[in-house]
């Protein structure tokens, strides 16, 4: 399943309660403009969503597809009619001055740590300064000693606090590409993608609904249509014919082939079974009325690619003056059917 959709209708909920926090006086922080801006960069692609909308509906059901699509559908027309309401507001919304502050919101600790390091600077030059000093006048071992110790200690101590003031550079540097990416107010875009979006969604929803309509109208038609013949006959029919006479098929799709509606499986007839089928055909055939007779008749061996000529000259032959004992068998089986 294409993630890209589903995720959009949650991702829309957040968006849309961001919404109705910062119109209710909550605070508009950097997190709430990055996500906005994230969204917009995730979905602003109508033609990725589209595919990945075909995507989707050739994987799911009709019945869950739409109500995925109907789910979106009305999560994007919150937002839309959300921005609406306050449409000046969410244009007016200051996405610099919450990323200039983002990125800043280190500056006063890089301040105060620069101080720190500088001052472990200063002692540490002051010791170097010191252990090269000592080369120039007379000094013992233990004097070098200790002056060399100063210096690995202040070092030490130096490096220590150096690496915090890079990590918090580091920090301000990443949060500068952070605001950088978000600083351009992006709640008229959405809006206006959110309008394209759903003249997408309509498209899809009204094919699913002429989808649904003609899968409604073609399964009222069946039921409505009449059958030739009622069930309890081509249940005993099937029970003696599939696997036998026919290729094995459902019930069902046997009932809906005998009475010339639509089924899945096509009724096929095996090898060497054509002229008993023919048979068949023909006590069938007399038990309905000779106008449904005919036309039926005319149907079923279409249906079962059964020429004309071959049927009258076939379909007595189980009950020939000489018929094989499988012929027998099968002719009395159709009596006690059709008795």
């Amino acid at each position: 399943m294409d993630e890209r959709i589903t995720s959009m209708i949650p991702h829309y909920g957040k968006l849309n309660k961001i919404y109705t926090e910062i119109m209710s006086g909550g605070s508009f922080s950097f997190e709430k403009q990055q996500f906005i801006s994230d969204f917009y960069e995730q979905y602003g692609d109508t033609q990725t969503f589209e595919t990945a909308l075909i995507s989707l509906m050739l994987e799911m059901d009709t019945a869950h597809f739409s109500i995925l699509l109907n789910s979106l559908k009305r999560e994007i027309e919150s937002n839309i009619s959300t921005y609406n309401a306050c449409r000046e507001f969410f244009d007016r919304l200051d996405t610099e001055y919450v990323c200039r502050r983002h990125e800043s919101r280190f500056d006063w600790d890089i301040d105060r740590q620069m101080k720190v390091t500088n001052g472990y600077y200063r002692e540490l030059m002051e010791a170097n300064g010191s252990l090269e000093a000592v080369g120039f006048r007379e000094h013992d071992r233990q004097e070098e000693e200790l002056l060399e110790r100063r210096y690995e200690r202040c070092k030490r101590e130096y490096d220590k606090e150096k690496a915090k003031l890079d990590e918090l550079y580091r920090q301000k540097g990443q949060a500068r590409r952070e605001a950088l990416q978000c600083l351009k107010n992006r709640c008229g875009d959405i809006c206006r993608l959110g309008g394209s979006l759903l003249a997408i969604l309509e498209k899809y929803l009204t094919d699913q609904k002429k989808k649904e309509g003609e899968e409604k109208e073609a399964a009222t038609t069946l039921t409505s249509q009449p059958a030739y013949f009622p069930m309890k006959l081509l249940s005993a029919v099937y029970e003696r014919c599939n696997g036998e006479q026919f290729e094995a098929v459902s019930e069902l799709d046997f009932y809906a082939s005998m009475n010339l509606q639509p089924c899945e499986s096509r009724l096929k007839i095996r090898p060497r079974e054509k002229a008993r089928v023919c048979y068949l055909i023909f006590l069938m055939g007399e038990t309905l009325p000779k106008p449904d007779r005919e036309k039926w008749k005319g149907d079923i061996m279409n249906l079962l690619e059964i020429d004309d000529a071959y049927y009258k000259s076939k379909y007595k032959e189980p009950v020939s003056d000489f018929p094989s004992d499988s012929n027998q068998v099968f002719a009395k089986e159709m009596r006690s059917i059709f008795r």
